[in-house]
């Protein structure tokens, strides 16, 4: 009986969180396959780890909406970045421009590899060799 009324429970919250597929309609097959590339290189400003063509955040629909409305003004793909990087900064690309406010960000990881190297090959090269062992006591020992 129990089952029943959880099973009933699931069929009424389910729908609740479904959610539209946005319909865009575009010129030609170039400006939709445009379109959805910019979508899914576009990072969601809100979700921060998802793009803006897989997120449902209301922000997220609107900037969907303002990049098909930029791709039927001919705009080119990069101006639409630059507009977007305007309005919300180099994070909302997922792969952000080399500048000043991101050389940490492009520049780090290679930093800390050599660093790693150095390190690695220093504790290799200079290890002593192991003192040798008088192994006769040992011996004088085990008789």
């Amino acid at each position: 009986m129990i089952v029943r009324y959880f099973i009933l429970l699931l069929l009424f919250i389910t729908p609740a969180y479904g959610e539209s597929i946005d319909v865009m309609s575009f010129a030609n097959q170039q400006q939709e396959q445009r379109y959805r590339a910019l979508i899914d290189e576009i990072r969601c400003p809100v979700c921060q780890g998802q793009s803006i063509g897989g997120s449902n955040a209301g922000l997220a629909k609107d900037l969907r909406v303002k990049v098909r409305d930029l791709i039927l003004e001919q705009k080119t793909n990069d101006d639409i970045r630059s507009f977007m990087t305007d309005r919300y900064g180099d994070f909302v690309v997922f792969k952000p421009p080399v500048n000043k406010n991101t050389y940490l960000l492009w520049f780090a990881p290679f930093v800390f590899l050599g660093l790693a190297i150095f390190f690695l090959v220093r504790t290799f090269s200079s290890k002593k060799p192991a003192p040798k062992v008088d192994t006769s006591k040992a011996k004088d020992l085990l008789k």
